[in-house]
């Protein structure tokens, strides 16, 4: 059986990371490795034709994965490849687990929620039984929603277990067209032990944290090593190890491995200590990426960020003086506050000035905490038309909240862009790898590599 994977993504134009799905890339290996014929279309960075590509693929089944800024297009796409196609068009992801019923109106055959690993295989080997999809074949399958014979929706059981990271195979990336992306990409976690408000990691892995022993990843990276040699990685964890210690241990066991990979990962500002940039740089990193969102305490503990602005500060100034390079990533319209809060990030990013500085509007999205409970914090939530929206980069106006307007979102933006350039900083749209302060905002139309 043939089994084609899309990622549906409306193109950027150099806004986001070019970098291969990680998901959709461990679902297509395990499908591979249980025999069967696997492709995969990537449309955030691939401009063929996806009718074109299907007509010579020739698949049996297609699986679908799309994020909510991209969900008109993914609309569009199931809907043609449902006039097109006559085979079963799967769906997950995370807005597929939060959406199930609308994405079955797209024309989706069957939604899998939460950790497709899970699901995926049975699923297929089912499907390849070519026999109708009753209520009763598919029973035995977690986590799955259709329409019965006569449109009503119907559920299969959940799921109990989780995923057991140590078990997945190593993603092959030779699946995709590497030739397509910037980077190569290590997962090593699911969802996070922290609770901020602003943010949906959580699915659709379950609100439970995971992540994979010592030995497991080290195993990956020697594959990665094997495969291309020496490379730059980014690790894509939203944090880095979440233990002190574990944090400490792996950098001792990488160091015995001798291997030539320089890496770039996340770490919360609390997070930072001495001790721990001397060992990161010892084994390879080159750049460390702090979420910093605000200078504004009164914001941070609005989002649950459980941090000060003064822990940020000190985390980026460890950073700046070890000569680790540090990128920061701040949000301006969180909930909590007007102009003179959403500003204050600018009086750290003066004492400190961190190699990378990236501003963005806060935008809600779905499965958060400011997403479930709006109204709470005075956010208005765009219709589905309008989801696009939902991406860092869109114009500040479209966005709708009761404490701060589009406008003075725009004007405080800006201010930031104005402020920055006169630092020394140079925009994205203009800087290159010599350059040593890098800024973007929604008002550059290229944002970092990495």
């Amino acid at each position: 059986m043939n089994v084609l994977f899309m990622n549906i993504s409306k193109q950027w134009e150099g806004r986001t990371y070019r970098e291969y799905p990680y998901g959709l890339g461990i679902l297509a290996t395990l499908t591979a490795q249980a025999g069967y014929d696997v492709h995969i279309l990537d449309m955030a960075v691939d401009s063929r034709d996806y009718l074109t590509v299907v007509k010579e693929i020739r698949p049996d089944v297609i699986a679908v994965s799309f994020l909510s800024p991209s969900v008109q297009k993914a609309a569009e796409v199931i809907r043609r490849l449902k006039g097109f196609f006559e085979g079963k068009i799967l769906a997950g992801g995370i807005h597929s687990t939060l959406y199930p019923e609308a994405v079955l109106d797209y024309g989706a055959d069957i939604v899998m929620l939460g950790e497709g690993e899970l699901t995926i295989v049975p699923l297929l080997r089912r499907i390849e039984e070519e026999g109708p999809l009753t209520e009763d074949c598919l029973a035995g399958i977690p986590n799955l929603v259709y329409r019965d014979g006569f449109g009503g929706i119907c559920r299969t059981m959940a799921q109990k277990q989780s995923v057991d990271l140590d078990l997945l195979p190593i993603m092959d990336r030779n699946l995709f067209d590497l030739s397509l992306y910037d980077h190569h990409t290590i997962l090593t976690s699911r969802c996070c032990p922290y609770g901020c408000r602003f943010c949906c990691s959580w699915a659709p892995g379950g609100k439970r944290g995971r992540i994979m022993s010592s030995d497991r990843i080290l195993q990956e990276l020697e594959w990665l090593v094997d495969q291309y040699g020496a490379l730059t990685l980014y690790w894509g964890d939203e944090i880095f190890f979440w233990e002190r210690e574990a944090r400490l241990a792996f950098c001792r066991q990488l160091k015995g491995r001798r291997l030539p990979i320089k890496f770039i990962i996340q770490l919360r500002a609390d997070l930072v200590e001495e001790p721990l940039i001397k060992e990161l740089m010892a084994v390879g990193c080159v750049k460390l990426c702090i979420g910093a969102e605000s200078g504004s305490d009164r914001l941070l503990e609005t989002a649950n960020k459980r941090i000060r602005a003064a822990q940020i500060e000190k985390a980026i100034d460890i950073c700046v003086k070890a000569g680790l390079a540090c990128k920061t990533w701040w949000m301006v319209g969180l909930p909590g506050g007007g102009r003179e809060e959403q500003l204050k990030a600018l009086d750290i990013i003066k004492r400190t000035m961190p190699n990378e500085v990236a501003v963005h509007q806060f935008v809600p999205l779905p499965g958060s905490e400011f997403w479930d409970h709006a109204k709470q914090y005075g956010i208005h939530l765009p219709k589905e038309t309008s989801f696009e929206n939902l991406n860092y980069y869109s114009d500040p106006k479209n966005l709708v909240y009761d404490y701060i307007s589009g406008q003075e979102l725009y004007d405080i933006l800006k201010q930031y862009e104005e402020t920055l350039l006169s630092l020394g900083y140079i925009p994205t749209d203009q800087a290159d790898a010599a350059s040593r302060y890098v800024f973007t905002t929604p008002f550059q139309n290229t944002t970092f590599n990495i």
